[in-house]
Formats: structure tokens, sequence, C-alpha cells
């Protein structure tokens, strides 16, 4: 299994070469289980709608684009407990993360999972963490 990053998932579906990872990192992913948090999928929502919003998807394409997500097998986390809460708030703070953000920082600590990711900060959290990261 592998945690992996909506803005990851989401520059590949979007086909943003510049900002995406390789093919191999694909590849790899194509063949293990993706392991994203619960709100994953409106993360992906969103960034349709936002290249909607900017042009760079029109609104006929959304649907087939959408459909390549059923390509990957994945895996949902359940939510974050609510007693968990405060102990999310702190460590996205100490990481300089959004909560969201820090949601796959702790998938990927606590299971042991390499984590998927294109986004600076959260590589930053997840060395710091010790955790493997894909794009290597």
């Amino acid at each position: 299994m592998i945690v992996v990053d909506a803005s990851l998932f989401a520059a590949w579906l979007l086909n943003e070469p510049d900002h995406g990872p390789d093919h191999a990192v694909w590849d790899t992913l194509s063949a293990e289980t993706i392991f994203v948090p619960d709100h994953w999928p409106n993360e992906i929502a969103n960034a349709l709608r936002r290249a909607v919003r900017t042009k760079r998807l029109r609104v006929d394409e959304i649907s087939s684009i959408a459909e390549r997500v059923n390509l990957f097998e994945i895996g949902f986390a359940g939510p974050t407990p609510l007693d968990e809460i405060g102990q999310l708030v702190t460590e996205a703070l100490e990481f300089g993360l959004s909560t969201y953000d820090m949601t796959y920082v702790r998938l990927a600590r606590d299971h042991q999972y390499p984590l998927a990711t294109i986004d600076g900060a959260m590589r930053d959290a997840a060395r710091r963490l010790n955790i493997v990261l894909l794009p290597a």
C-alpha cells in the first residue's frame, strides 16, 4: 500500500507533466493499492472543478477524466476519530501543514506506508518522520 496525496493524483488526472511524477512512479502506483483518507474523493473532485474554472478543462471532459480513478485499487482510511482532533491540529501546526495534508502524513507514519506526494511541505514533514517518499 502507498498513501497518495490528492494533488499528485490530480496532476496525473489533468495531465500536468510539470507538476506530477514520472511514468515510473505511476507504474509503481498502478501495481499497488492506493491508501487515502476519506476526504480524498472530495479533493479530487475539487481539483477537477478548479480546472474547469481556470479553463484547463471543459465541463464535458469531467466524466471521462473522473473515470480514470477506477483504474486504481483504492483503500480508504476511516475518518479521524473525534478524540484525535486536537492531536491532528497540534501536529499540523508543528509541521506547518493543513489538517488535510497532515492526515496523509499521519496515515503514512501510522501504517508505515510510503507517501506519494509532490507537495514540498508534506515531503519535508515526511522526511522529518523518516517516511519513505515517492517520487524518491
